[in-house]
């Protein structure tokens, strides 16, 4: 197509002529007279050239196409119908999502999962309106993108992005598939339209040629995390068949007090009844020491480098999270379930491999919890993250809330699958009685328990150590602190090692229950004597713990805190 043809076809009286000459090929459809809705209007540039090059090589070059055209005014119309005169044009109708169905409709902050008083539900966004019996070789879509804060929580932009998956899955012509093609500024939701499926990018023109299978399974999905996408008490679940393409996996960047986390969430992971493989992530820092406990609890150990989220300050908590980004390089699993360290799988939850990107518990407003997730790894995903690091602005300043701007389409599921030990102000004292039995049911009723707060093995084993700093306090429990230790006492003694206390950590448990005792918190806990054998184990040149209180408290480098990496809890509200 030459320059001066596309010079001439785009200018507006020509539109108009050729919009009247060749309208016999739109099939009976026409434009809706209603003035239009201004979020779904996109003020996107089309480059027609670009339009042509990602299509131009369809069929085999032939330019006699079935195309399905969604959000595209008169005048694009006029446009395509001149760039492929011999296609087959079809134009989709579409009733506009109701106004009050806003992102937050969608994406509550909290259903009831155990339907104790209602039955959570959707709400419903319209169908696109084609012939059902015309298969499309192409399906095209203008998107809107503000490009302002929030963009890509877009209730037209998902509306309509759905409605093309929906068209494609239903009309795909033969076994040649069908092509969705995006005009929009801003990339498309990547767990829907999958970057593993982008045959073509120019400019601001996207041509995927999607799983068709795949897209129709997550067409089944409830649109939102307005309800649940695995249900709570199902009768049966769904497992899928290759378990040698799907893997647990975790990561430990510089954080050698997660190995003992790290081993016993293995663990915990073998005695639920799970044999999929376990992944561990780790930088080149990591002693030959914690690599052998690793691998000896089940790990198969991978080096990474490192990545630095470059909004962090240095030697913050978060300075590396980013590092989380490697799961998607793990090419050689189909899919993955990333789990936090600091978290113990007390039923198998394989059930979860067969949920597509992502699936995840709710955390806050509409967020998800990155704790527990499902992903599946491609190297082009990776890349996605990697290129917008320095554009995304993390809510939280860490990986979780930067993973909740690119996938802001997630699943949700119960929050069993990823249960929080945390005691919220606001509790009432039978909410309070109700998590503490959940902690120490048995047979267990949780799947996955989270550690908040301080560590278990971080502490000793007698008591929770949360109870003796004020603000961990809503963190600590004793039964759920108990049910940690059940698991790592199964453990072969040569795994136990690894959880023994250095000499500064026990110094500092032993300066926070002097302070407890000052402040004569009610609880008590400050007066228990302690019979953990790690307390009188050592393994390092310098035992003597006791002499490092004398001067302790009166530095930061002395801070218990300090020496123990302590994040701020990603908690959300999360009601039982």
């Amino acid at each position: 197509m030459s320059a001066a043809f596309l010079t001439l076809l785009y200018t507006p009286s020509v539109y108009e002529h050729q919009l009247q000459s060749s309208s016999r090929l739109v099939n009976g459809w026409i434009w809706d007279k209603r003035s239009s809705d201004p979020r779904y209007v996109s003020s996107a540039s089309i480059q027609w050239e670009d339009v042509y090059k990602s299509i131009q090589n369809l069929n085999g070059g032939e330019q006699k196409l079935k195309v399905a055209l969604l959000n595209f005014n008169r005048t694009e119309y006029g446009a395509w119908t001149d760039m492929l005169p011999e296609s087959d044009f079809s134009v989709v109708r579409l009733e506009h999502a109701n106004e009050t169905i806003t992102w937050q409709t969608l994406y509550p902050e909290w259903i009831d999962e155990e339907e104790e008083t209602e039955i959570p539900s959707c709400p419903s966004l319209p169908d696109p309106n084609f012939p059902r019996s015309t298969h499309f070789d192409v399906v095209a879509v203008k998107l809107p993108c503000t490009r302002v804060a929030g963009w890509s929580r877009d209730v037209a932009r998902l509306h309509l992005q759905l409605s093309a998956a929906k068209i494609a899955a239903s009309t795909a012509r033969g076994n040649g598939g069908v092509h969705v093609l995006f005009v929009t500024d801003c990339f498309p939701i990547p767990n829907l339209f999958s970057c593993k499926n982008l045959v073509k990018r120019e400019g601001n023109t996207w041509l995927y040629k999607p799983d068709v299978k795949a897209l129709q399974e997550k067409l089944r999905l409830p649109v939102g995390s307005c309800e649940l996408a695995v249900p709570l008490n199902a009768k049966a679940r769904l497992y899928t068949v290759d378990r040698r393409r799907e893997a647990y996996a975790t990561i430990l960047h510089s954080a050698s007090e997660y190995v003992c986390g790290a081993i016993t969430a293995a663990q915990s992971i073998r005695q639920a009844g799970s044999t999929r493989d376990l992944v561990i992530l780790v930088d080149d820092t990591i002693s030959d020491h914690h690599r052998k406990g690793l691998e000896s609890a089940g790990w198969k150990v991978r080096i990474i480098q490192r990545i630095r989220n470059p909004k962090a300050e240095r030697d913050a908590y978060n300075e590396w999270n980013y590092s989380k980004f490697r799961l998607w390089q793990l090419t050689d699993y189909d899919k993955v379930i990333f789990i936090d360290a600091d978290l113990l799988i007390l039923r198998n939850i394989d059930f979860l491999f067969a949920m597509p990107e992502i699936t995840a518990t709710g955390n806050n407003a509409t967020l998800f919890n990155s704790g527990v997730m499902v992903i599946e790894p491609s190297n082009c995903t990776f890349q996605i993250l990697m290129e917008h690091i320095n554009e995304i602005t993390s809510y939280n300043g860490g990986d979780q809330g930067y993973l909740n701007e690119i996938f802001t389409w997630w699943h949700r599921i119960p929050k069993h699958m990823n249960f929080l030990k945390h005691f919220w102000e606001g509790d009432e004292e039978a909410v309070k009685v109700k998590k503490t039995r959940l902690f120490g049911a048995s047979p267990p009723i949780l799947y996955v328990l989270h550690y908040l707060g301080r560590k278990p093995w971080l502490c000793f084993r007698d008591y929770d150590c949360n109870w003796n700093v004020e603000i961990l306090r809503e963190f600590a429990s004793d039964v759920a602190h108990a049910r940690w230790w059940k698991v790592h006492n199964k453990m072969p003694k040569k795994l136990q090692s690894y959880c023994l206390l250095r000499s500064r950590l026990k110094a500092g448990l032993e300066w926070e229950r002097r302070q407890a005792e000052k402040a004569n918190f009610t609880d008590g806990h400050w007066k228990r004597n302690i019979t953990d054998p790690r307390l009188k184990t050592c393994f390092e040149k310098f035992c003597f713990w006791e002499s490092m209180l004398w001067h302790w408290g009166e530095n930061k480098t002395n801070s218990t805190r300090n020496n123990v990496a302590l994040a701020p809890p990603t908690a959300g509200r999360s009601s039982s």
